[in-house]
């Protein structure tokens, strides 16, 4: 018998702890959802930021993004990609810095000690952070410098297209790319 009215007691507190955790958990609606992840996605996120901001998955975002007609563009997925890359490198940066800095007062360190112990203990860590600096001290290839080169030749390549486009529009030079000159034009008026 104590045990049948431990096992009533057992029960009626789960089941009122699953009441109060219903309670506290908001529901949200399918429509609910595609509603913040249109919304988001107008806003340029993609689907990874989405899924990390909203708590949903990857996969429910991809299939209420397919059933509401949102499609998430590769060339912003490449750009943002790109950012996160760069800012990594930055941020890789920083910190060998702030390990190059901790390397000058380890060798401040090595040249003050006073005894065998912590001498050996400066010369160790002098190591592990010229170590350390030097794994995070992020290298340029020649591989990303020939690319970079080549994405800032195409850029320049469209950019004095697109210069020299509105220069003939405007009729400040001929088709043949030569400058009017305006001067002259002053001279017959």
């Amino acid at each position: 018998m104590a045990d049948e009215v431990g096992k009533e007691l057992a029960e009626s507190d789960v089941s009122k702890e699953l009441a109060e955790a219903d309670a506290s958990i908001p529901v949200v609606t399918r429509a609910e959802m595609a509603t913040v992840i249109q919304v988001l996605a107008e806003q340029g996120f993609g689907r990874n930021e989405i899924s990390r901001r909203t708590g949903f998955s990857t996969f429910l975002v991809s299939t209420i993004a397919e059933e509401v007609g949102v499609t998430f563009d590769r060339s912003k997925i490449e750009q943002a990609l790109k950012a996160r890359l760069t800012d990594l490198k930055l941020a890789q940066m920083s910190v060998a810095e702030g390990l190059t800095e901790d390397l000058t007062h380890a060798r401040i360190m090595l040249r003050t000690a006073s005894n065998r112990r912590d001498l050996a203990f400066a010369a160790k860590t002098i190591s592990d952070l010229a170590r350390s600096a030097q794994a995070l001290t992020p290298e340029m290839s020649d591989a990303n410098s020939v690319e970079d080169a080549k994405d800032f030749l195409t850029d320049l390549h469209r950019g004095l297209g697109e210069f020299r486009d509105h220069m003939v529009k405007t009729g400040q030079w001929d088709e043949q790319g030569n400058e009017i000159k305006q001067e002259e034009q002053r001279d017959e008026s």
